[in-house]
């Protein structure tokens, strides 16, 4: 991976990290997720109109399905992620989420996009699974043992949604030729069409969320975006079973907001399970 190419990842991966602890310091569920993506479509709508008129971009049947579908994935896995914060720790769903997302997307770049794999990326495989069932706290008893089940449950489910849509969105880029800022501007407005019903049932509630977390929701919505959008940038060069484990660096820093600044337990085991998933990924990059 290039240097410069690994800065934007790594950029991205803090970012990340970042808003997935403001997000999960926002209730709301659904209408967080409708009212996080009406901000954006508000703030991305006219650079999108300038990106058309100025590149004279043509929308044909592909792309148009090509944005349709990453917005339809990028919609479940925003509410199952904010479900997921709901029922369980960050330390917890975040690490589960990042960490196996390369796994799977790693297996879904070979099998759909011929990507090759290699003897070191299978041992990488291996430690990100041991890290996975640290985290998970694998063998341990306790009260929050249905929280934690919930935790796991949540977190390989978004695991596994970002897989796909990391994937899709490689494709989508190189071979459908779609431009990256496209293909992150127009998920936005997609989720807010889709979860318009709910927003207007829910309007008090939104109404709540945007006067009690005001500064937090627009934080999110100017960073969410733009660490994704460094992302699929990275993607036009990198093969995908690259650039998705090196994003993960993440991890790491949303142990650290988790145990640190949400008070979370099982600080020592979650951070080793996240070095181990860290260490894996390092693996998988080679």
């Amino acid at each position: 991976m290039e240097p410069f190419t690994l800065a934007l990842v790594l950029l991205a991966a803090l970012l990340h990290a970042t808003w997935n602890y403001l997000a999960k310091t926002i209730p709301g569920g659904p209408s967080f997720v409708w009212l996080l993506a009406a901000v954006i479509t508000v703030w991305m709508g006219p650079i999108v109109i300038w990106y058309v008129l100025t590149y004279d971009f043509v929308f044909t049947p592909a792309n148009i399905v090509a944005l349709l579908i990453t917005g339809g994935l990028h919609l479940i896995y925003f509410l199952v992620l904010q479900k997921g914060y709901a029922v369980a720790d960050l330390s917890v769903v975040y690490p589960l989420a990042r960490g196996s997302g390369p796994v799977f997307s790693t297996l879904g770049a070979v099998v759909f996009l011929e990507e090759s794999l290699t003897w070191v990326s299978v041992g990488g495989l291996a430690l990100v699974v041991c890290g996975v069932l640290l985290i998970s706290g694998l063998g341990h008893s306790g009260a929050d043992i249905r929280k934690r089940r919930e935790g796991i449950v949540y977190g390989v489910g978004t695991g596994l949604l970002i897989a796909f849509y990391t994937v899709w969105d490689g494709y989508s880029i190189k071979q459908l030729a779609v431009p990256p800022l496209l293909l992150e501007a127009f998920s936005h407005p997609i989720r807010t069409i889709a979860l318009a019903p709910i927003a207007r049932k829910r309007w008090p509630e939104i109404a709540r969320i945007w006067r009690e977390y005001r500064w937090k929701v627009v934080v999110v919505a100017l960073i969410s975006p733009l660490g994704y959008l460094l992302v699929l940038y990275a993607l036009k060069t990198t093969p995908v079973h690259v650039v998705a484990p090196a994003r993960e660096l993440s991890i790491v820093v949303g142990v650290i907001l988790g145990a640190r600044l949400l008070t979370e337990e099982n600080f020592r085991s979650r951070l080793l399970g996240a070095l181990l998933i860290l260490f894996g990924i390092v693996l998988l990059a080679m």
